[in-house]
């Protein structure tokens, strides 16, 4: 995947940096959204010069990708009624509670890899199958 379709994942809000001086400005993804995007760009949300302070930067977000599943409609598929409830409370817990819960599971909302990985493991502790839990994975910063 391209630099380009990454930044644009970030969505159309999201916070540049346009500051050269910055000693940062190479490992930050604020800074590589608006060398891919400024461009193309006549306002939006932005770094401003007061936030970079004795050559760190409050606003420095480092360029890392991860890996987001996105939406969960099949969670449930194979599990059994008796442990339905359950799981599903314990999975909305993990997902922030029931309006990112639902969110989440329609893929409105992507679960970060942490999540991931405590659904994973939660379903593997009833005995269930962890491969294969969510509809489908998007790279991002």
């Amino acid at each position: 995947m391209e630099k380009k379709e990454l930044i644009e994942n970030l969505g159309p809000n999201f916070t540049m940096c346009f500051l050269d001086g910055c000693p940062r400005a190479d490992k930050c993804v604020r800074h590589l959204a608006y060398e891919v995007l400024g461009g193309d760009k006549s306002y939006g949300s932005t770094v401003m010069p007061s936030s970079l302070k004795d050559g760190q930067c409050s606003m420095f977000l480092e360029t890392k990708i991860k890996h987001l599943a996105k939406g969960a409609t099949h969670l449930y598929d194979e599990v059994r009624m008796k442990h339905y409830e359950t799981i599903k409370f314990k999975v909305m817990g993990l997902l922030g509670g029931r309006t990112s819960y639902y969110r989440c599971i329609r893929g409105v909302k992507l679960i970060s890899e942490e999540q991931q990985n405590a659904i994973a493991s939660l379903f593997e502790s009833y005995g269930y199958d962890s491969d294969n839990l969510f509809d489908e994975y998007v790279n991002s910063f």
